[in-house]
C-alpha cells in the first residue's frame, strides 16, 4: 500500500517537474518585452489613464509561448534608477538591465479635445532605430480603441502575430447590452470625487445627479486668432449662422448636414481692431444685424453688417460706440453702447441704443455701478423669484451677484474669466532696466472677458450661469505672462444664498477666447460652442490659429423662432 502511494507520488512529482520544465523552456524561448509606462503630455494629471493603458498594452502584447511581458514592478524598479525623460537611449538602457529582447515606450499627447499616441519599439538585438507606431484620436473616448488598433499593428510587424478583429471595428459590429450602472460600450462612469466622468462625453464632468451630455465636435483649423463669436439666422432661412471675428475681419459660417462652411469673409482695414461681435434684429426688419465693435487708436469706429438680396454688406460704419447686445429682463434683446472718456476705454455711462433716422441713437441710460461695463455683466432672474439679479466679473476676476436693489449678495472666492482681449485709451513706452527693453505702460486699460451666458437650469424656472476660467487668470497681469495655456467652462447655479457648480468641461488645452450656447448644428437642440486660440505669447492678437469645439447639450430646448 505504501509502495503504491510512493510510486503515485513520484509520478506526480515527475509530471509536475516536466510541466515546470516545459514552462521554463517556453519562457526561455519567448521574446522578453520591457513595457515602459507612457509619458502623458496633458495639462491635467492622468496617472489613472497611464496605468490603465499600460495594463491594456501588456494584456494585448502577451502571447503564450511567444511573447513574455516582464513584470510591471521589475520595470518600475529599473525606471527608478534612471533620471530624466524616457527617450530611446534611456529606454534601451533599461531594457538591457532587465535582460529584455525588446523595449516598448512612447507617449500620449492631449491637444484640445483630441490626442495622439506615439509608440516606439526597440529591438535590443539590433543596432538600429526603433520602429515607430503612431495614431491620432478626435476625442478621448477613442484612446482605448485606437490603442488596440495600434497594438494590432505592432504585434503583426514586430512579433509576426496574426491580426485579430480590431477592437474599434468589433465595437461597431457587435451591439452589447450593458448591465445596470454601466455606460454605452460597456464602460462604467469613472468616479472623480463628487463628480462623474460620463463615458459618452469624456470632455464633460457632471455631478452625480447630472444629465446626459453626449458628443463633441471640433472644427478644422481657423487660420486667425478668434476674439468673439455670435449666432443668428442672418438670411431668414430658418438656419442659424455663426459669426466669428478676428482682429480685423468678420467671418460668417454655417453648420449644416455635418459640414461647417465659410459663407462670407468681410475684411476690415489695417488699423481696425475688432473686440466684440453680436447678432440681433435691433433695426426691426425681421432679420438680425451683425454688430462689430471696432476700437481703434483714433477712436471708436464700430460697424453693422446685414444680409440683403443675397449678399452681406456694411450698412453702417464709423459709429462712435462699442456694442454689446443684452437680454434685459422683461424687455428682450437690446443694444447697449459705451464710449471712451479721457484715459478710459469704457469711461462713459452705459446707453441703450435704438435705430432712429438711419442712425443708432442713445435713448436711455442704465444705472449700474462704475465697475460694470457692457462686456462684463448680464442681468437675469437666476432663482425664479421675480427679482432679476445683475451678475458680473470684477477687475479681480471674481464673480459678483447684485440684488435688484443693487446690493452685493455674493462674491466668489474663486477666480473666473481671464482674457488677453484688452483695450486702452492711452499708451506710452518706458525703459525697463531689468529686461533692457521698451515696455508698454497702459493707462485706463480695460479687459474684455468672454461673455457671461445664462441657460435654463435643471430646476424648472431657474437659470444657470455659464462662465469660463483660463489658467493664469488670477490677476490679469497679461504683460508678464507668456500666454493663457488652458481653460475650463463652468455651469453655476444660484439658490439665493450661494453659488453651486452644476457641471464643467474638462480642461481645454488652449486659451478659451469666447463661447456661446445656441443651436449651432441646426438640429433643434442647443450646443455649447467654445472658441479657442492655439498660440504662445501675447502676440496671439496679431497672428495665431483657432478652433471651435461644440459640446452637445441635450437638456436645453431651443427658443421658439
Amino acid at each position: 500500500m505504501n509502495t503504491k502511494i510512493l510510486k503515485t507520488g513520484l509520478i506526480f512529482l515527475l509530471g509536475l517537474c516536466f510541466n515546470c520544465s516545459m514552462t521554463l523552456v517556453w519562457a526561455a524561448d519567448a521574446a522578453k518585452v520591457a513595457l515602459l509606462p507612457l509619458t502623458i503630455n496633458a495639462p491635467d494629471r492622468l496617472d489613472y489613464l497611464r496605468n490603465g493603458l499600460q495594463d491594456i498594452m501588456a494584456s494585448r502584447i502577451s502571447w503564450e509561448g511567444k511573447v513574455l511581458v516582464l513584470d510591471k514592478e521589475l520595470v518600475q524598479k529599473a525606471l527608478a534608477k534612471v533620471s530624466g525623460p524616457i527617450d530611446e537611449p534611456r529606454a534601451v538602457e533599461i531594457g538591457n538591465k532587465l535582460g529584455a529582447d525588446y523595449v516598448i515606450f512612447g507617449s500620449l499627447t492631449v491637444a484640445g479635445a483630441g490626442s495622439s499616441i506615439d509608440l516606439r519599439v526597440a529591438d535590443l538585438g539590433k543596432k538600429q532605430a526603433g520602429e515607430k507606431f503612431f495614431t491620432e484620436t478626435k476625442g478621448m473616448d477613442e484612446v482605448i480603441p485606437r490603442m488596440n488598433d495600434l497594438i494590432e499593428d505592432l504585434n503583426e510587424k514586430i512579433f509576426e502575430r496574426p491580426r485579430t478583429q480590431s477592437a474599434s471595428a468589433k465595437g461597431l459590429m457587435e451591439p452589447q447590452v450593458a448591465p445596470a450602472g454601466v455606460g454605452p460600450g460597456g464602460k462604467a462612469p469613472i468616479a472623480l470625487k463628487d463628480f462623474t466622468l460620463k463615458p459618452l462625453s469624456p470632455q464633460i464632468i457632471m455631478n452625480a445627479s447630472g444629465f446626459d451630455l453626449a458628443g463633441i465636435w471640433r472644427s478644422t483649423i481657423l487660420p486667425y486668432a478668434l476674439r468673439d463669436l455670435a449666432f443668428g439666422d442672418l438670411d431668414g432661412d430658418g438656419n442659424l449662422e455663426t459669426v466669428v471675428i478676428s482682429q480685423n475681419a468678420v467671418y460668417i459660417y454655417r453648420f449644416k448636414d455635418e459640414k461647417f462652411e465659410l459663407l462670407k469673409e468681410i475684411k476690415g482695414g489695417r488699423n481696425d481692431n475688432y473686440v466684440g461681435v453680436d447678432v440681433a434684429d435691433i433695426n426691426g426688419v425681421g432679420r438680425p444685424q451683425i454688430f462689430v465693435s471696432n476700437f481703434r487708436e483714433d477712436g471708436d469706429r464700430s460697424l453693422v453688417v446685414s444680409w440683403d438680396q443675397g449678399n452681406y454688406s456694411v450698412i453702417a460704419e464709423k459709429i462712435p460706440y462699442l456694442f454689446r447686445v443684452h437680454r434685459l429682463p422683461g424687455r428682450g434683446q437690446v443694444l447697449l453702447g459705451q464710449q471712451r472718456r479721457g484715459d478710459w476705454a469704457l469711461g462713459t455711462a452705459i446707453k441703450v441704443l435704438s435705430w432712429k433716422d438711419n442712425r443708432y441713437t442713445p435713448t436711455e441710460t442704465l444705472k449700474l455701478p462704475e465697475e460694470i461695463n457692457i462686456y462684463n455683466f448680464i442681468m437675469a432672474d437666476l432663482n425664479g423669484d421675480g427679482s432679476p439679479e445683475t451678475i458680473y466679473l470684477n477687475d479681480k476676476n471674481r464673480l459678483v451677484i447684485l440684488s435688484e436693489e443693487g446690493k452685493v449678495v455674493y462674491t466668489s472666492a474663486a477666480h473666473y474669466g481671464g482674457t488677453v482681449n484688452m483695450i486702452t485709451a492711452k499708451e506710452w513706452g518706458t525703459w525697463d532696466a531689468l529686461s533692457g527693453t521698451i515696455m508698454s505702460d497702459r493707462v485706463g486699460r480695460t479687459y474684455l472677458p468672454a461673455r457671461l451666458v445664462v441657460v435654463p437650469g435643471l430646476t424648472p424656472g431657474k437659470l444657470e450661469i455659464i462662465v469660463n476660467k483660463n489658467k493664469d487668470s488670477l490677476w490679469n497681469i497679461v504683460d508678464r505672462f507668456e500666454s493663457f495655456t488652458s481653460g475650463v467652462i463652468y455651469s453655476l447655479s444660484w439658490d439665493g444664498t450661494d453659488v453651486k457648480e452644476g457641471w464643467r468641461t474638462m480642461t481645454i488645452s488652449d486659451y478659451v477666447a469666447n463661447y456661446g450656447v445656441e443651436d449651432f448644428k441646426n438640429n433643434r437642440q442647443k450646443q455649447l460652442v467654445v472658441g479657442v486660440v492655439q498660440s504662445r505669447g501675447f502676440s496671439y492678437l496679431a497672428s495665431a490659429r483657432s478652433l471651435l469645439y461644440c459640446y452637445d447639450l441635450g437638456m436645453f430646448k431651443p427658443d421658439k423662432k
